[in-house]
């Protein structure tokens, strides 16, 4: 099940538990052989939607930056704290069988 859904106008941005940055954690992820079109990739498949190409992908409660590295890709995640853990396992899961 996706961790996001299409956007309902500018509601969210009037609710003040979507304001505060006190509710969302930060983690990131890097895999050698990861490509920035994969990251993406992988990201729509959870949710997400193209903020900016090959760069930033946003849900609902979380959004993740793709880093090009030397060899790979890092993602940095920044969820709802309730989210996070999921998101990562789930982008875990995908990106080892992608790369495998």
């Amino acid at each position: 099940m996706p961790i996001s859904t299409p956007s309902f106008g500018d509601q969210d941005s009037q609710d003040p538990r979507f304001q505060s940055d006190e509710m969302y954690d930060v983690d990131l992820l890097h895999f050698d052989g990861l490509t920035p079109a994969l990251a993406e990739k992988l990201l729509k498949q959870l949710g997400g939607g193209v903020a900016e190409k090959h760069e930033l992908v946003e849900g609902i409660g979380w959004k993740a930056r793709i880093e090009p590295v030397s060899g790979g890709a890092t993602i940095h995640f920044h969820a709802h704290d309730e989210l996070i853990d999921d998101l990562l396992r789930r982008f875990e899961l995908l990106a080892e069988r992608e790369l495998s």
